[in-house]
């Protein structure tokens, strides 16, 4: 993984911004998150019906961003939990054009939902769960960046104001408490790991549509992008099977069924 310096330039480039998870208790896993990986948080926010919370896990040589969703009350993020519990939600990718992004997804046979243009800080649409791959795929257009890694660990500032952002979104300061909780030793977040019943639909949707790099080895596909990478198998059931962490010797744990800190195992 290289480092995350998102500048004006890179924000032109597709990109892998972040898986999601949805849980019941936010700060609770916050709290695990910083304490047992060094977690550095970059910015939350609350909405109508969740609050979020989005975390640098890595290093200043690198890492990736790790989302995590809880509901406010009744809508779309209660009802997930109430059918499936806890456990990974989404992953994200920014794209430089999401009209186009969505018209190729369509073109490919994607059901995309959800599109809303009026927020240039963060525009988005979504690509509907599945069988070829069981999990919510969003795409999203932002005319701002993430700070440097390095400016991101070296500081406790956020200005939301000059950070992707979501419109209509207040209390950008829910989550500040969580500074009191010490970070433990910083790991490096890995790729995320997916299976898929349908490896081309994958192919055509990551490599051509969001323009991944892939390669191919022991039947896996791998796809990357500046900041992060997919690790894409076939099996009979599809869906996110974890999240790598790049230091070995790092503990795990799991948010629902998926676990962080080791490979993904088809299921």
């Amino acid at each position: 993984m290289t480092s995350h310096d998102h500048s004006a330039a890179s924000a032109v480039a597709v990109d892998f911004d972040h898986t999601s998870f949805a849980v019941r208790d936010a700060m609770s896993w916050a709290r695990r998150l910083r304490g047992e990986f060094g977690a550095t948080p970059v910015i939350g926010e609350t909405l109508q019906e969740f609050r979020y919370l989005l975390f640098y896990v890595g290093t200043a040589h690198g890492g990736g961003r790790i989302e995590l969703l809880e509901p406010n009350g009744p809508g779309f993020l209660s009802r997930f939990l109430d059918k499936h519990g806890e456990g990974a939600h989404h992953v994200t990718f920014t794209v430089p054009d999401l009209r186009e992004a969505v018209e190729q997804a369509r073109s490919i046979g994607a059901t995309v939902v959800g599109e809303n243009y009026d927020h240039p800080a963060w525009r988005e649409a979504f690509l509907l769960p599945d069988a070829r791959h069981r999990v919510v795929i969003q795409l999203a257009q932002t005319d701002r960046a993430y700070p440097s890694t390095e400016q991101l660990l070296a500081t406790r500032e956020r200005d939301v104001t000059t950070l992707p952002n979501t419109g209509g979104a207040t209390d950008s300061d829910w989550w500040t408490s969580l500074w009191s909780t010490p970070a433990g030793p910083a790991v490096t977040l890995g790729p995320t790991h997916l299976s898929t019943t349908d490896p081309e639909f994958s192919r055509r949707l990551f490599a051509s549509v969001l323009q991944a790099g892939v390669t191919e080895h022991d039947g896996e596909l791998a796809f990357t992008w500046p900041s992060g990478s997919l690790r894409v198998r076939t099996a009979e059931r599809a869906g996110i099977t974890g999240v790598s962490l790049e230091d070995t010797s790092a503990a795990g744990l799991k948010i629902g069924s998926v676990p962080l800190g080791s490979p993904g195992r088809s299921r």
